[in-house]
């Protein structure tokens, strides 16, 4: 079997690259994937899928097979900006490629993933190894400002229920057991205004939400929750914002805005107790609120989501992880390393909320993300297509 879908791969790996390429030369920032979801949803009505939905959020998910057994694939098709366009070699929507390397935005993060997830499907297709196996592809939206919206809607609105779900974020050929999850929070303080000649008139929301910046670093310093794989959480006060009626003038409010990675084994709950608790907090009668995604996705549709983000974690004896290790060392020969990833993921929803099962694998590496002159591997790419074939397969024999 392993051999038949290495050869298979090979045979469409032109065809996979020039794909990704494709997909690279639309521009799709969050909330404008809609002409990236059309051809994603084309390449999969070309490549015969047995099913294809673009639902009414606008994610795309088409599927080989009619077996018990459902493994989906997910990638998210929003990008990031460009950002300083002089700062690359290439222009950023080129797709270029030579003849190791795909160029652009979503090289890496992560257009070529879904172009090899789509031809995973081919590949199973060509092979008929769908006896048992349900296989989607899922091309997903708003995973860069808010991960696992997405996730969050086909399972809670559309009862999608995988057995169980690869992710198909750059792992640099390694395999990924978990990551971390995170809040975004903002502090608010008040004050009063006095002219700046007397301020012992007033009351300066700015020194009183420096008490609470002096109490989150000594914090961020001393978490105690300590994972053996994600090792502990963080926390960054990430913008800080006050207003006063001029320059001249004592501020009267201050907020300031929170990321705090949780590790595994700190729940939401926990950290906002933690922050809660800080004496300068309650001196201050600070109030605390989590940030609220609401903007809307391409089609229109609204799903207002607390930034609440949990951390997931696969055991290494796992079904799951045990079938992606077995599927890599039979196709490449060599010892699979497990890893764990230090950003956050639609594994937040699918896993970290939802409890199902969720491994990291995709082409690409953490540092060509988001930067200029982003690229990806051919050779991971087509790695990539291959595992995702054999990962599903071999799961679905092994759990039989």
């Amino acid at each position: 079997m392993f051999e038949k879908i290495t050869a298979r791969t090979k045979h469409y790996a032109q065809d996979i690259y020039d794909f990704a390429s494709t997909l690279i030369q639309i521009e799709s920032l969050s909330g404008d994937e809609e002409r990236v979801a059309k051809c994603v949803e084309a390449k999969m009505h070309e490549l015969g899928f047995d099913s294809v939905f673009l639902d009414e959020m606008g994610n795309v998910c088409g599927t080989i097979g009619h077996g018990k057994k459902l493994v989906c694939v997910d990638g998210h098709m929003d990008v990031v900006g460009n950002g300083d366009e002089s700062q690359w070699s290439r222009a950023p929507l080129s797709g270029d490629q030579d003849a190791e390397r795909i160029f652009g935005r979503g090289a890496a993060d992560m257009k070529s993933a879904i172009a090899a997830m789509v031809y995973a499907g081919k590949v199973i297709k060509d092979l008929e190894l769908t006896d048992d196996l349900t296989y989607m592809a899922c091309a997903s939206v708003q995973e860069e400002p808010c991960e696992g919206l997405a996730w969050e809607y086909m399972i809670e609105e559309r009862n999608l229920q995988p057995d169980f779900v690869i992710l198909a974020e750059p792992s640099n050929d390694e395999i990924s057991l978990a990551q971390k999850g995170r809040l975004e929070l903002k502090i608010f303080v008040s004050g009063k205004s006095a002219h700046a000649s007397t301020p012992h008139l007033g009351d300066n929301a700015i020194y009183k939400m420096a008490s609470i910046i002096k109490e989150l670093e000594e914090l961020s310093h001393n978490f105690e929750v300590e994972d053996p794989e994600l090792g502990k959480g963080c926390l960054v006060v990430s913008e800080v914002t006050s207003k006063t009626a001029s320059r001249c003038s004592v501020a009267d409010y201050c907020e300031i805005s929170i990321d705090r990675r949780l590790t595994w084994g700190e729940s939401p709950e926990y950290a906002l107790g933690q922050i809660t608790d800080l004496p300068a907090v309650k001196a201050a009668g600070a109030r605390i609120e989590l940030y609220t995604f609401t903007d809307p996705s391409y089609t229109g549709k609204t799903c207002n989501k607390e930034c609440i983000f949990p951390a997931w974690k696969l055991e290494k004896d796992h079904d799951v992880t045990t079938a992606s290790v077995q599927a890599y060392e039979e196709l490449f020969g060599k010892k699979a390393t497990l890893t764990t990833w230090p950003f956050s993921t639609n594994g937040v929803a699918i896993m970290g909320k939802h409890n199902i099962p969720v491994i990291g694998y995709g082409p690409g590496t953490l540092d060509a993300c988001h930067v200029a002159d982003e690229y990806v591997s051919k050779e991971q790419v087509l790695h990539a297509a291959m595992m995702y074939a054999a990962i599903a397969t071999t799961y679905t024999k092994n759990t039989l």
